[in-house]
């Protein structure tokens, strides 16, 4: 089977995401899906913590899409990204930022709900 077609199967997202048109003006919402389409391109299909990242990624940019409040966050949040002078795979360093903010997001807008008994 070729490669980008094995990929391609781990990213359920990916054509949703390649035909995502952004505003005129949303250039961050261009790079992000340059960078994610680069990146996933990019793995070695036999390591599997480079699997399970293109799935956390694909979700990411997936939700980026989908929901107006994350794109808002996220465009506010990936301005903030700072990577070591140091990183061997830069690519690599953003994509771990980027899913480090959606984890964030996730853990800030689920909360717990506890609900009282009246008596």
């Amino acid at each position: 089977m070729n490669i980008n077609k094995e990929i391609i199967g781990y990213c359920p997202n990916f054509y949703k995401i390649m035909n995502f048109v952004p505003y005129e003006d949303d250039i961050i919402s261009e790079k992000l899906i340059k960078l994610y389409q680069k990146y996933i391109f990019k793995i070695d299909i036999n390591n599997l913590e480079d699997v399970e990242r293109i799935k956390q990624l694909d979700h990411v940019v997936n939700k980026y899409i989908d929901d107006y409040l994350f794109r808002k966050e996220m465009q506010k949040e990936i301005l903030n990204i700072r990577v070591k002078k140091d990183a061997k795979d830069l690519l690599k360093e953003i994509i771990n930022s980027i899913i480090k903010i959606f984890n964030n997001y996730e853990e800030y807008t689920t909360r717990v709900i506890y609900i009282s008994r009246w008596i």
